[in-house]
């Protein structure tokens, strides 16, 4: 029974961490999740080698830009992308400039953790292993304020908005009174115990509902002085990975979450303000990966259809600008709109005469049709994208 007490945050009830939720109402949800990552996780198992690290390349890239997005810094694209493909060990891409901005040490730093997370999910996480990463997130120290790195926070923590004298409390994290560091330690320690319970000695318990568990334990509990959203983000994704039995990514939950950052940042804040029925919280938690997984669903089609692509034309000579349109429009998957030489011209920055050129050149080597005529002219795929049978539903 979840306790009647009137507390102001859900960590001061009673029965904390006796999380409930109403099973009945989150069995339908769920139902939907396993129905959307299982093809998923089915094709991705039948891929090469190649096609998964391919696949898993694109997931990580939008996990990474996704989480740092949430955490309101945007990274360089290209530079994030160069590094997961070094520590995929992929081959450089057809058209792709190789020659880009290295990212910075804390975002490969954040991609080896999540990398690390995900290609042991046999193993148990740790205390140490954790804060070991936290040590590699933040290799160089903050400046313009005290941190600390590598262990747990030893002060009260509250999130708060606005400026100073009108500011809005949105969360005060436990151990505010208490010797904090102890305190916190022990919160965590029960939260490992809980975390590396072999999923076997809880059957009735889904994968997906114990890593919405798990980010929402972890996040309240708020155990650092900084990258607690990410770290929580980072143990959700290590829990859907034991329960997809799979060492890679195959969608990213970040890319959700940051889609959905408002919802997500009131639905967060209600559950903590609530008692222990956190069955709304779980709702929108497995809505998330659903989404996801229909979303990394139709970029698998993508991954296929641009294989496919470079197959089919191996022999072709292009040069390097219709290599990078090409390049790019087979990864965002631009094919039913087709492209006019204006966009042609803007996209690959060259000229009236050369986007002509190159256009009525993929053209007559029957890789693009025209569509329409005069200044109306556009240039479409000659081959369709690949039909997905998962429906993208509308994000929540």
């Amino acid at each position: 029974m979840v306790s009647k007490l009137n507390s102001q945050w859900i960590w001061q009830d009673t029965n904390w961490p006796d999380f409930q939720y109403d099973a009945q109402a989150v069995l339908p949800v769920l139902e939907q999740t396993v129905q959307s990552v299982s093809p998923l996780c089915a094709l991705a198992k039948s891929l090469s080698q190649d096609k998964q690290l391919q696949l898993e390349s694109e997931v990580l890239l939008d996990e990474a830009l996704a989480s740092a997005k949430i955490e309101g810094e945007i990274l360089n694209r290209e530079s994030v992308r160069s590094s997961i493909a070094n520590k995929l060990g992929l081959r450089k891409g057809k058209g792709k400039n190789n020659s880009q901005k290295r990212a910075s040490k804390s975002d490969e730093a954040y991609l080896d953790i999540l990398l690390e997370s995900i290609r042991s999910i046999e193993t148990p996480l740790t205390e140490k292993q954790f804060l070991k990463w936290h040590s590699m997130m933040f290799i160089d120290h903050p400046v313009l304020y005290d941190m600390i790195i590598g262990d747990y926070r030893n002060e009260s923590m509250s999130v708060v908005s606005g400026r100073f004298g009108k500011q809005t409390t949105h969360f005060i994290a436990p151990c505010e009174k208490a010797v904090v560091k102890e305190c916190v330690k022990k919160k965590m320690t029960a939260f490992f115990t809980w975390l590396n319970q072999r999923q076997e000695d809880k059957p009735a318990e889904s994968g997906y509902v114990r890593a919405a568990i798990a980010k929402l334990w972890f996040v309240t509990i708020h155990p650092l002085d900084d990258g607690n959203g990410r770290f929580s983000r980072i143990i959700a994704e290590y829990c859907l990975a034991q329960t997809e039995s799979l060492p890679l990514r195959l969608y990213s939950i970040s890319s959700q979450i940051e889609v959905n950052r408002n919802e997500y940042y009131e639905i967060l804040e209600a559950t903590q303000r609530g008692n222990l029925d956190i069955t709304r919280w779980i709702i929108w938690f497995l809505q998330q990966v659903d989404s996801a997984a229909q979303t990394a669903m139709i970029l698998l089609n993508r991954i296929n259809c641009s294989t496919q692509f470079w197959d089919q034309h191996r022999h072709t000579v292009f040069n390097p600008i219709q290599q990078k349109l090409l390049q790019r429009m087979l990864e965002e998957g631009t094919f039913s709109d087709g492209i006019s030489r204006k966009k042609y011209k803007k996209l690959v920055c060259t000229s009236d005469i050369t986007a002509t050129r190159d256009l009525q050149d993929l053209a007559e080597k029957n890789v693009m049709q025209t569509k329409g005529a005069g200044r109306n002219v556009v240039y479409c795929f000659v081959h369709s994208e690949p039909e997905t049978n998962i429906t993208k539903s509308a994000n929540r």
